[in-house]
């Protein structure tokens, strides 16, 4: 072995048979190809993952994720081609934007990077993925006539078909503008002080980090409409002065720094954790500490991208020892009710609409790739996950927690956190109040 490959970047290696490809992808080729690529370019194989070709939910895809997630360095995860990833071209796209929300990065053997991939898997489509596109078409040729195609940006009201300006709207637009420029305020100080005035979204809701941002960043306040990539400058009136938007995306730009070689930490309690002040779910916060390693924390996501509630930040160790001390204990509150299959599966379609969506708009030329990974790797995540949940046998939840009872120390993360999803439908956190609330099985 050459001395490089002992001390080499770690990767992973995913394989899955693609008959019908052309040619056909087998596993001897896939072998061969990404074998050939990881020798050449000095990768230490941690792991090959390997999937059967009519495999439902992909099960060692769904073990390859989360071992990327659960990984303190950053992995990049091998494949011939973007093909084995699924048969459909929407299998594809969210199987490597959800690589992309864990943090992995991608090689293709086959020459080709993630980017291309992703733009080919989606323009070569099969026709009866197609549907989506007539309807398209016939908008763009509305949009190139100057008619506005859906709702009206937030500081705009459609009439006789053009944009005019809500007066009121304006106002909050032009604040948000003026706080991010002229007092140097972030976006979550800005969804804070528009939350604390009362101020609230057009839907009633409170506003948050991502909103403000989407504000800041939508060029339609400079007069220019912009939908299914036609441009079409002076169509409306313009709510900032000119060189302001254009400021902003300069201040913007240096604020955004690349993404870090940095250790990951996935938090056992994601998706499970919710603030018992405002029902919002906790998330996972590291903190940077001069003397001794990072600490990692769970708090309020409303307070992180709204400002509406305190932090009720909880130290990761304590609230996980707390939720091990309350399931030991058997006190489990009474479940609500659950998502069933039929409604888990709405939401699956409605992700996968999503995500299209925003391919649409990147290969229309109205997003970057940049703006894909931003707006689709974490749905296509969800997608996936809900997906493999769909066909994942569960355990009944008292049997679920009576083996985190028994073998808590001896489980990894992906066991302790498979069967926590089995045994608990979330853990509501008041201070160091814990209320754990059972799955119904």
């Amino acid at each position: 072995m050459p001395a490089n490959l002992a001390e080499g970047r770690p990767a992973l290696v995913y394989l899955r048979p693609v008959p019908d490809a052309d040619p056909p992808l087998s596993l001897t080729i896939q072998r061969a190809a990404t074998s050939a690529l990881t020798t050449a370019e000095g990768y230490r194989i941690l792991a090959t993952y390997q999937d059967t070709a009519d495999a439902p939910g992909g099960p060692r895809f769904a073990a390859l994720l989360d071992a990327c997630s659960a990984s303190d360095d950053r992995l990049t995860v091998v494949l011939a081609s973007a093909e084995v990833l699924g048969d459909r071209a929407l299998d594809r796209a969210q199987r490597l934007l959800a690589l992309s929300a864990v943090g992995a990065l991608v090689r293709l053997a086959d020459a080709s990077t993630p980017e291309a991939a992703l733009r080919a898997a989606w323009q070569g489509r099969r026709p009866d993925e197609r549907r989506r596109e007539r309807a398209r078409e016939s908008m763009r040729k509305r949009a190139l006539r100057g008619q506005v195609l859906g709702r009206a940006p937030f500081g705009y009201a459609v009439a006789d078909r053009a944009l005019v300006v809500d007066d009121e709207e304006a106002i909050v637009v032009r604040r948000i503008y003026s706080m991010y420029l002229a007092e140097h305020e972030g976006v979550r100080r800005i969804a804070r002080a528009l939350n604390e005035d009362g101020i609230r979204s057009r839907l009633g809701k409170p506003w948050s980090a991502g909103s403000v941002r989407a504000i800041l960043r939508n060029p339609v306040y400079t007069g220019t409409y912009r939908r299914l990539g036609v441009v079409v400058s002076g169509s409306h009136p313009a709510l900032l002065k000119r060189g302001e938007f254009e400021e902003v995306q300069a201040r913007m730009a240096r604020r955004r720094t690349a993404p870090a070689e940095q250790q990951r930490h996935l938090y056992l309690l994601a998706g499970l954790a919710r603030c018992g002040y405002c029902g919002g779910r906790l998330i996972g916060a590291r903190r940077s500490n001069t003397t001794g390693p990072a600490r990692t924390y769970y708090r309020c996501a409303s307070a992180t991208n709204q400002g509406r509630c305190s932090y009720h930040s909880q130290r990761t160790e304590d609230l996980e020892e707390a939720v091990r001390q309350a399931i030991e204990s058997g006190k489990f509150a009474a479940a609500p009710k659950t998502s069933t299959p039929r409604t888990t599966e709405a939401r699956r379609l409605a992700l996968d609409r999503e995500v299209a969506r925003i391919l649409e708009r990147w290969v229309a030329g109205e997003l970057t790739y940049r703006d894909v990974i931003r707006g689709a790797a974490e749905p296509s995540l969800e997608a996936v996950r809900l997906t493999m949940g769909l066909v994942r046998p569960r355990l009944e939840p008292e049997a679920a927690a009576a083996r985190l009872v028994r073998d808590w120390d001896a489980l990894d993360f992906d066991g302790k956190r498979a069967l926590l999803q089995d045994a608990v439908a979330e853990v509501v956190v008041r201070d160091a109040r814990i209320r754990i609330v059972r799955r119904v099985g």
